[in-house]
């Protein structure tokens, strides 16, 4: 499966300095790479939850997880590593003074034969706690990634500054396929994707992670075919153009939409030759539009090519069961081919 990041000239450079062989699809080769380390690593320290592997992978590469939950903790951080001669750490309230600022991984110089060589600072302060979980997994992917050139100068962060760089986004990638990995799946629920089954596999394997991220991680990681659609009030994006310019009176106001404003195609999903769109909108007579305007939980059998747009573009016709829930303002909803 090729990506867009397959094209970027830092992706390629990368798997070169990983010493992988040359390929059109290096995220694949990379992924294939990490998920190899894994797996060995599960086996030698036996884990049997997602957390256990998250603390037997930051071990192995080296790091210590440091998380801050209050200033006083940052400035407790700082002030340790600075006193044992780490300056890096000087500037480390302004690596993580900004609301999209997760968390940072700095590369020791001064420390004992027995410490680790890198330390990885968790933001959790406020809304940050939520993606406590994943930042680390974030972290310890640059680290199941670093390459022997990077080892000496390393000094990575996790912010909303540098989530477009190719290489972020790859981290953000290996950090959702190992953070809910498939092999921890129990067999009671890996034959039918359900909110309640993701809701199990959060609870046991990896009960630190948000519900959201627990939710798109579980179903990118999902083996069978899966889409996952959250669904909310919405313009097009003509329409949210046009609504800029609401203040003239020649304007017509444009009028919000039910659309699927977020969706997550898992792997399996794509291998089977399934797409779907963001922002489309959600037609009529699916359950996804019921459970909106009437809250609670509901499913249905539909067929994808309902979903369409208004110059006839149409999804490809497949039988699909649609599980859908009332979250807050929108709806999520799991589209399931029938007989996947």
């Amino acid at each position: 499966m090729s990506t867009g990041l397959d094209r970027k000239l830092q992706i390629h450079t990368l798997a070169s300095d990983l010493g992988l062989q040359q390929s059109a699809t290096p995220c694949q080769c990379i992924l294939q790479s990490v998920d190899s380390k894994v797996k060995v690593l599960k086996k030698k320290f036996m884990c049997k939850t997602l957390n256990e592997l998250l603390i037997a992978i930051a071990n192995d590469v080296g790091t210590i997880f440091r998380e801050i939950r209050f200033d006083s903790d940052l400035q407790k951080i700082q002030e340790e590593y600075v006193s044992k001669g780490e300056l890096i750490f000087a500037n480390l309230s302004n690596d993580l003074s900004q609301p999209d600022d997760y968390g940072i991984t700095l590369g020791l110089h001064h420390q004992k034969a027995w410490d680790p060589k890198f330390v990885s600072v968790i933001d959790c302060r406020g809304d940050k706690g939520f993606r406590t979980y994943f930042t680390k997994w974030h972290e310890l992917a640059h680290l199941l990634t670093l390459t022997p050139q990077m080892r000496l100068v390393f000094r990575r962060s996790h912010s909303r500054e540098n989530s477009n760089d190719p290489e972020e986004k790859l981290m953000d990638v290996i950090a959702s396929s190992v953070g809910f990995h498939a092999d921890f799946f129990p067999e009671s629920v890996r034959g039918d994707i359900s909110f309640e089954s993701i809701a199990t596999i959060k609870s046991e394997f990896c009960p630190d992670a948000s519900v959201q991220a627990a939710t798109i991680g579980i179903v990118k990681a999902f083996p069978s075919p899966c889409i996952l659609v959250e669904a909310e009030m919405a313009l097009k994006k003509d329409e949210a153009a046009a609504a800029l310019q609401t203040g003239f009176p020649f304007c017509d106001v444009p009028k919000q939409s039910l659309r699927a404003v977020h969706a997550t195609v898992n792997a399996s999903a794509r291998e089977a030759g399934l797409q779907f769109f963001k922002n489309w909108r959600v037609p009529l007579a699916s359950v996804i539009r019921k459970v909106f305007d009437g809250g609670g939980y509901a499913e249905a059998e539909e067929d994808l090519s309902w979903w369409n747009t208004s110059d006839g573009s149409h999804l490809k016709c497949l039988p699909i069961r649609v599980k859908a829930v009332r979250t807050g303002k929108s709806v999520k909803a799991l589209l399931i081919p029938i007989n996947s």
